[in-house]
């Protein structure tokens, strides 16, 4: 199978940095979330973790030769794959609402939004987008835009007095909804319109290195100017889960400095041990993302942030190396079975 350097690169730096995030949420207490530590790897885990992912998703659903239904069905599979992750990363917490007597609603668990519902919703759309043969990259564009820009009017609209479980998926402040479709189905488009536009844009920047230089130093000043307003939203949750216009375009610009720095890592250090073995995660990114849930929402439900700062590298020592180790022996195990 072909595999693609930079993106695998960029898929692993995003789920490593996605793990020290979640234990941060769930096990470390208020004055460890609130610590300067807690802010850095927040920000971390921000604009070049799940846009990056969600960009680079696009990007192959653009390149990708399945068919429309094959494309559709992937997005099904791939949507009730998140309900059956909900289910297992929240099994703890379910059985102590079924006999522990534990308030608390069972149906937020399962159907909060997480990467897995938004991935399966956003490559079915891109599937159908793919079908459009007249002004497809005008029509993405525009769906960038209005996406972006009426995040804050979905926002509003879809909040309901009835409690429900289907709006959430598509936009709102629901407490649940962590990566509803707006303002999300933003990087997934971008990804995929820079599919469409890769041959062109790598012409340009062939022919046209001066002009290159200027268009990424014209970057680098409004993402310096407004860092401190893009940083307050990434580590304020609610606000990053929800996020509107502006975020999305400091965010394009953060990813841009970072896919820029990360293609000239994949240039002169490819084969750097650190950056083989994120190649590696990137590759096997989905199971890598769901043994990490499992263990780490099964262990929540006992210890809901309690823990004291000082606890967050034992915890992340051992998920870590037992996610590795889970992860390599899945990854011998198919290789066994597909030979």
């Amino acid at each position: 199978m072909r595999r693609f350097p930079l993106p695998d690169l960029l898929k692993g730096f995003a789920v490593f940095l996605i793990v020290p995030v979640h234990i941060l949420e769930t096990f470390i207490d208020y004055h460890g979330r609130e610590s300067l530590f807690g802010k850095i790897l927040l920000v971390l885990g921000g604009p070049v973790a799940v846009p990056i992912f969600m960009m680079v998703m696009g990007y192959f659903v653009a390149l990708s030769k399945r068919t429309t239904v094959q494309n559709i069905f992937r997005g099904g599979l791939i949507f009730m794959m998140g309900i059956l992750l909900n289910v297992g990363l929240n099994f703890h917490l379910l059985l102590k609402i079924k006999f522990g007597g534990l308030r608390f609603d069972p149906l937020q668990a399962i159907f909060g939004v997480d990467i897995f519902y938004l991935a399966g919703l956003s490559i079915i759309i891109l599937a159908i987008l793919k079908t459009i043969k007249s002004g497809q990259q005008w029509i993405v564009f525009g769906m960038i835009f209005f996406v972006s820009v009426t995040t804050t009017y979905f926002n509003e609209i879809l909040m309901v007095t009835d409690r429900n479980y289907l709006l959430p998926f598509i936009g709102g402040e629901y407490s649940w909804s962590y990566f509803p479709l707006f303002p999300w189905l933003t990087y997934p488009l971008i990804g995929f319109l820079f599919q469409k536009r890769e041959a062109w844009i790598k012409v340009f920047i062939e022919k046209n290195k001066i002009a290159t230089i200027t268009i990424l130093i014209a970057v680098v000043v409004p993402v310096v100017l407004f860092h401190q307003s893009g940083i307050e939203t990434t580590i304020d949750l609610p606000q990053y889960y929800h996020h509107e216009f502006w975020f999305i375009l400091w965010t394009l610009g953060v990813d841009i400095l970072w896919v820029s720095m990360a293609w000239f890592v994949v240039m002169k250090f490819n084969e750097f041990p650190v950056f083989v073995f994120l190649r590696w995660l990137g590759r096997n990114i989905t199971v890598f993302y769901i043994v990490q849930w499992l263990i780490i929402g099964n262990i929540a439900t006992a210890i809901y942030q309690t823990q004291d700062l000082s606890r967050f590298g034992y915890w992340f020592g051992i998920i870590f190396t037992i996610t590795i180790g889970l992860t390599l022996l899945y990854e011998k195990i198919k290789f066994k079975y597909s030979k």
